[in-house]
């Protein structure tokens, strides 16, 4: 079985490959992006299944989905919850949030083999949807950080943002001070609540409670002025703009 992949974050999508290549599913093409998405659906190329990200660099999937029709089944990967319904809608066959475990994944897999070409019908439909109502994954609430010898475990709630700089993450608190950290941004981003959490571009994610000001900025981006960071130089990238101005609201 061949499907594609459309995720924005290289890494996930690195991640996902591995786990279906387990299961004995190949990946014909990876996108980044509804303009790639878009043009993938202009070539003959068909695949058995799409595994698709909700919120891509240039906007969320559903500006492709709602006016083009795709008659192949689609499993969307996610960290958002909220579109279940909207995603049952569009031929889809499972939902399966992020960080996506090993065996709802198998079990997707497995409804993906036996499925036939036919729309899901009502009692299948409602079946999804109860048992993505069913409590979210735990989200983390603190993270750890060396300081010498020693150790200190901090608040999420007490960070403004996390940012790469020099191939070293950190994470920057209420209290105007960095702090090394051991895990990637991509980890990072998947274990944040995504309505308080938002990564502007490769090098931040920014918590919104912490938002001082917004700017226009130079080639249709725009500056976030957070709180005691005046250092920090924090622009969001052109290809997320959109999906941070969704998220403000």
């Amino acid at each position: 079985m061949k499907v594609v992949v459309i995720e924005d974050e290289a890494v996930a999508a690195r991640k996902l490959t591995r786990m279906l290549a387990a299961l004995s599913i190949s990946v014909m093409a990876h996108i980044k992006s509804n303009k790639q998405f878009l043009e993938l659906l202009a070539t003959e190329m068909k695949p058995d299944a799409y595994f698709m990200d909700i919120h891509l660099s240039d906007g969320v999937v559903f500006d492709v989905l709602d006016s083009h029709m795709i008659d192949v089944p689609i499993i969307f990967t996610t960290a958002y919850d909220q579109y279940a319904i909207k995603a049952f809608k569009l031929n889809s066959i499972d939902y399966l949030l992020k960080p996506i475990d090993t065996d709802e994944l198998s079990a997707a897999v497995t409804k993906l083999k036996k499925r036939q070409s036919k729309p899901l019908d009502i009692t299948l439909l409602s079946s999804l949807l109860q048992a993505k109502s069913a409590p979210p994954k735990k989200l983390r609430e603190r993270i750890s950080v060396r300081i010498g010898d020693h150790i200190k475990s901090i608040k999420i709630e007490d960070i403004q943002f996390f940012y790469s700089r020099d191939k070293i993450n950190f994470l920057y608190n209420i209290a105007g001070r960095s702090y090394p950290i051991e895990q990637t941004l991509e980890l990072i981003q998947e274990e944040l609540d995504q309505r308080k959490f938002f990564r502007v571009s490769r090098s931040y994610i920014i918590c919104i409670d912490s938002i001082q000001d917004i700017i226009s900025y130079s080639n249709s981006r725009l500056k976030v002025v957070m709180k005691n960071a005046d250092i920090h130089e924090i622009i969001v990238s052109r290809d997320r703009v959109k999906g941070f101005k969704d998220w403000l609201d």
